[in-house]
This record gives C-alpha cells, sequence and structure tokens, in this order.
C-alpha cells in the first residue's frame, strides 16, 4: 500500500542537470516557484527548471488538512531557524520556519486564503506602482482560484487551479462568537474575498481544500504528478538542491546561469552548473532570495565587502525592509466540544481519523481556524472599545468601510482559534491571535557568511516603533472586550480568563477597562510571536528609493534576471501573504511570456 503514503515524482540530482541549458531556470521550490513553473512550461516550445532545496515529499498523511498544519515547527518537510537576539527584547530570538518541501509554505500553512482588501493593492499603487493597482491585480487573483464555495459570485474565479472552500465544520460556538462580533459594531460577512465587502467586519474564511477532501498545496493545484509526467523533458524538478550563485556577464547586466549543489547527497555533492538562454526567475522566498542575491555580488556594497564578495551591483535595499505580521493570544475556557483540544482524547482522536478516512469529515477535514476580523486601529471608541463606523481618521466626510481606500486598510487582524497555548489536557480553550498586520518596525536580512549552506542572519525589530505599541495596546483591548461581549451571549459555559494582561485565570476578573498600558506591554513582550508571512526584502521600487525590482519584477540594473515571491511585495499586506504571492507568480508569468513573446 506505499501508493497510499507517497507519490513518486520524477526528481532530478544536480549532476543530472549539469552544463545543460533551459530557457528558464526557477531557483526555489515554493509557492510562487511552483505556480511560476507551471504556467511557464505550459508551452511546449519552452524548456523549464525548477530547482528546490528540499524534495518533493507528497504523502498522504500530510495532505489531511490539519494533520499538515506545522504551526509547531515539526515534521519532515520543516527546517527550523532563529533570528538574530534582540537586546531591546531582552535578548530573545524568534523562530522562524524553511519549508523543506516542493510547494513552499502552502504545504504546512493553515490553509487560509485571503486576498486582502483593495485598498491593499492601491497602496502599493499609491507608494510609485501603479502597475500593481487593484484594478491590475483582481484579473489574476480570479485566475488562481476555483472558488466553489462561491459558485455564482462574478467576482471570484470558478477556472484556476487552486481549489477553495470554506470549512466544513461549524463549531457551535461560532454563532455565539458571531453575535458578539455584532455587539462589537463589526458587521459579519460571510465571503472576506469579495471586492465590495466592508474594509472591516467578521469574515468566514476561504480554504485550500481540493474537492476530495484534501490540502491543495502549491504542489497539488500547479504541478500535480500527471502535469510534471505529461510535460515530460520541457519541465526538469532538480531537488534537494541548493542554488549558491547567479554567474553574471562581465556589465553585471545579464545572467548567464546558475551554481547549484546537492547538499543532500553526499556521494554528488560537488558544485555543478545550468546555463539559462532567456530568464532566471529567483523564489527562494523573503528570507533566502535576498541571501542568494547578496552571495552573487547583488546587494549592499559594504555588506558584501564584509564577506569577500566581488561586487556585481550595489543594491542597499536588497534585504532590507523586513516586514511580518506578529500576534499575541487573548484565551479564554471554552466548552471542549468547541475546542479542536479534544483531539488528544485517543478514542476522540481515532474516530474522526475514521471519519476523515471514509467521509472527508470532522475535525481532521478542516483547516483550524474558520473566522476572522480586521479592523483599524484608529477607528475604535476608547470609551466603548467598539467600531465606529463612518468615522474616518482622516476626513469624516470618508466612509472608513470602503475597501477601495488605501487609508482603509486594516491594521488588525483577529483570528478566531479553536484552541490556545498551555492547555490542560480534557479542558477547552479558544483564543483571539491578536495580530498587527501593518506594523511600522522594520527589520532586516543579512549574510551570516559567504557560505551558501548557513542560514542569513534574521533582523526583525518587532514593535521597535511607538506606533506598533499604541496599535497593539488598543487592540489587546478590543480583543478583551471581545470575550467580555462574548460572555454576554447564551453561550453555556463561563467563559474564564485563560491568558490575557492584567487578569486572574480562571475566573473572570479584570478586563479591557482595568488593564494597564504596563501590564499589556509585559503580556506582549512575553507572548508576542510572528506569524510566518514574511516580506518585502527585495522590494518593488525605485532605485532612488532603494527598491531592487522595478514593476516588471526585474531586478533593476538586469535583462533577464526577476524575483518573484513575497519578498517583492512594497508592503506587507493586511491579508495572508498566500493570495498575493500566487498573483504576483501569475503576473510574472505573463510578463516574462509578453517580453519573449516577439524574440522566440
Amino acid at each position: 500500500m506505499a501508493w497510499l503514503f507517497s507519490r513518486s515524482y520524477p526528481e532530478r540530482k544536480a549532476v543530472d542537470v549539469d552544463g545543460k541549458t533551459f530557457d528558464y531556470v526557477i531557483v526555489g521550490g515554493g509557492t510562487a516557484a511552483c505556480a511560476l513553473a507551471s504556467r511557464l512550461s505550459e508551452d511546449p516550445s519552452n524548456s523549464v527548471l525548477l530547482i528546490c532545496k528540499g524534495k518533493v515529499k507528497d504523502n498522504w498523511l500530510d495532505r489531511i488538512p490539519i494533520v499538515g498544519n506545522a504551526s509547531d515547527g515539526k515534521g519532515p518537510q520543516i527546517e527550523t531557524f532563529w533570528s538574530e537576539p534582540d537586546e531591546r527584547w531582552t535578548g530573545c530570538k524568534t523562530r522562524t520556519f524553511n519549508t523543506q518541501a516542493l510547494g513552499g509554505a502552502t504545504r504546512i500553512n493553515g490553509l487560509m486564503l485571503t486576498r486582502g482588501a483593495p485598498g491593499n493593492y492601491n497602496q502599493w499603487a499609491a507608494l510609485g506602482n501603479d502597475e500593481w493597482s487593484w484594478d491590475k491585480c483582481e484579473p489574476y487573483f480570479k485566475k488562481i482560484e476555483n472558488a466553489a464555495c462561491h459558485p455564482s459570485a462574478p467576482y471570484r474565479g470558478h477556472e484556476g487551479p487552486l481549489y477553495l472552500r470554506q470549512n466544513p465544520l461549524n463549531f457551535p460556538i461560532d454563532q455565539y462568537i458571531q453575535k458578539a462580533a455584532g455587539d462589537m459594531k463589526l458587521p459579519v460577512e460571510n465571503d472576506g474575498n469579495n471586492p465590495k465587502a466592508p474594509a472591516m467586519g467578521l469574515f468566514t474564511t476561504d480554504i485550500m481544500i481540493d474537492k476530495f477532501g484534501y490540502r491543495h498545496s502549491s504542489l497539488a493545484a500547479y504541478l500535480p504528478k500527471s502535469t510534471v509526467d505529461e510535460r515530460g523533458d520541457r519541465l526538469t524538478l532538480c531537488t534537494g538542491v541548493v542554488a549558491t550563485k547567479l554567474q553574471t556577464n562581465d556589465g553585471g547586466t545579464e545572467v548567464t546561469g546558475v551554481y547549484i549543489l546537492d547538499h543532500l547527497d553526499k556521494s554528488s555533492a560537488r558544485q555543478c552548473f545550468v546555463n539559462a538562454k532567456r530568464e532566471v526567475i529567483v523564489c527562494c522566498g523573503t528570507h533566502f532570495s535576498p541571501q542568494l542575491l547578496m552571495l552573487s555580488g547583488i546587494g549592499p556594497k559594504e555588506h558584501l565587502e564584509k564577506h569577500n564578495i566581488p561586487l556585481v551591483r550595489d543594491m542597499p535595499g536588497v534585504g532590507a525592509d523586513l516586514q511580518d505580521h506578529i500576534t499575541f493570544g487573548i484565551a479564554f475556557r471554552t466548552r471542549l466540544i468547541d475546542s479542536y483540544l479534544r483531539l488528544f482524547s485517543p478514542l476522540i482522536g481515532i474516530w474522526h481519523f475514521i471519519l476523515f478516512l471514509l467521509f472527508k469529515t470532522g475535525l481532521l477535514a478542516t483547516s483550524g481556524t474558520r473566522l476572522c476580523a480586521w479592523f483599524h486601529t484608529s477607528t475604535i471608541d476608547e470609551t466603548t472599545m467598539t467600531v465606529r463606523h463612518h468615522g474616518n481618521r482622516i476626513d469624516e466626510r470618508h466612509d472608513n468601510m470602503d475597501p477601495l481606500r488605501p487609508e482603509n486598510v486594516p491594521d488588525i487582524e483577529l483570528l478566531f482559534t479553536n484552541a490556545s497555548y498551555d492547555y490542560e489536557k480534557g479542558k477547552g480553550y479558544c483564543a483571539f491571535q491578536t495580530t498587527l498586520v501593518q506594523p511600522f518596525s522594520r527589520g532586516r536580512i543579512e549574510l551570516a557568511s559567504s557560505d551558501p549552506l548557513a542560514h542569513p542572519k534574521v533582523f526583525h525589530h518587532y514593535i521597535t516603533d511607538p506606533r506598533d505599541w499604541a496599535a497593539a495596546r488598543k487592540a489587546a483591548r478590543f480583543s478583551m472586550n471581545f470575550v467580555e461581549r462574548f460572555r454576554e451571549t447564551e453561550y453555556p459555559f463561563n467563559a474564564t480568563w485563560h491568558l490575557a494582561p492584567g487578569v486572574k485565570a480562571g475566573t473572570v476578573e479584570g478586563g479591557w477597562r482595568d488593564v494597564t498600558d504596563e501590564q499589556i506591554d509585559a503580556y506582549i513582550r512575553e507572548r508576542l510571536v510572528n506569524i510566518y508571512h514574511a516580506t518585502s526584502t527585495c522590494r518593488m521600487g525605485t532605485v532612488e528609493e532603494n527598491g531592487v525590482v522595478g514593476q516588471n519584477l526585474k531586478v533593476h540594473g538586469f535583462r533577464n534576471l526577476r524575483v518573484a515571491d513575497a519578498s517583492v511585495f512594497p508592503k506587507v499586506t493586511s491579508a495572508h501573504t498566500v493570495a498575493p504571492t500566487y498573483m504576483v507568480a501569475e503576473r510574472c508569468a505573463d510578463f516574462i511570456k509578453r517580453d519573449w513573446v516577439d524574440k522566440a
């Protein structure tokens, strides 16, 4: 029954492609890389090489939706590394994941697909990227998806490779959370990806689970084994391989090929080289795309000199402007039936495994989060800690629910999760993961050494901007008030505090009106984690603004080098980053096709 656990893809080693020439060389094997490889290899006349650090590692167990969710950082597909210690946070380090499997983050993420309010992309346009406004991006969001959960919605895609549904299981607690949201003055909406939905509200999320009930990763959606087999020699998957350096011409205007190393097979661990006839596209992700550019001599001059790397092009923006969503939980007790933690009971766990095996139902068939709220802290009435409608923070005449306006982009997300940290087995817990999604604080990526197998240095600098502290404090109070309003519904359980600042756990003592800024700050310092939505280290922008790529995603000064992943985002979106990453990949494929249609 080996078929039940794995599917064998045609994977190649570095030595298998050494010295060969490909029209397009894609460096990276994540979300964007799979989409890009699929689109470019649609043309029978193209030859495409995809270079992935990890192996395919496609197996049945990891395709079970909740099982594949590796938020704990454990599993054969995951490599964990840590940020540099931040003395402003008492020297603490933050954990970061690197997915060691083809398909990248979509193999292990929380499965939610959120485009974000259109204002996110109009915000990109306002930063000087007029080709990336909502009107220009929307067709590509539709191209990505097969939104089976919204079959008649004209603003959704229905012919794309990525199958979308909504969680097949509703917890009884959901209706009470939705009622409390109404009391908080948050609109309750079914489709947060509707471009006409209000900028703020509580939304039922779409999730990437296919019609057979399995996780629909970038690998499954864009590069299923049948597609890879059918395309034969025009699509080559080179896995277990690290790109060590991009080879450039003497003028530093063109990339001629890529040096690669098989880092998993010690018997063939020698440096190889592949030639790029047309283009090289770097899709290594926010942490590793700038690393490869710097290893290739493209980056900040002084930093490259420090590591004795010959300079090809001085680009201070490479590795700069690191942004990420950061979160802390406000947790409370619930009935066990409303919590995923009941899966820790052996009998219940076995029962839900059987439900999934036979019917693709039960807790294992879900994503872990069904409801999410977004809002902007400037709209919060501090006397009631609820949302004020129509009170735009710039001009009272403008509607703060207008999703098209950049100034209405939410800066806070509340993910309602049916679980919590520090739990006791046999008890139920839920939490509002209170998340800063438009942080002002910026970090950076640096080389640790000139060794391409070494992880880069990651400097996050979370909440080092006072505006982030102000937003976090207000968001904490808003979340606490949400819990207090939830208690006032008819939910049949005493929802005592579990984790929150300034409260007594196991009681209802303490609340948003009583908690001090100092208590909130201390709680955040103890509980803050990132949410693995890092962006912008190869930011789209002009040379004068230290941008790394132009609007066509070409690295400034290069004829045939592009970057296509979340690292090019001009600014982190308020949405989770997988949908805009897919969109970037789809647009990149079209840019490339247009550039070469007359040159073939």
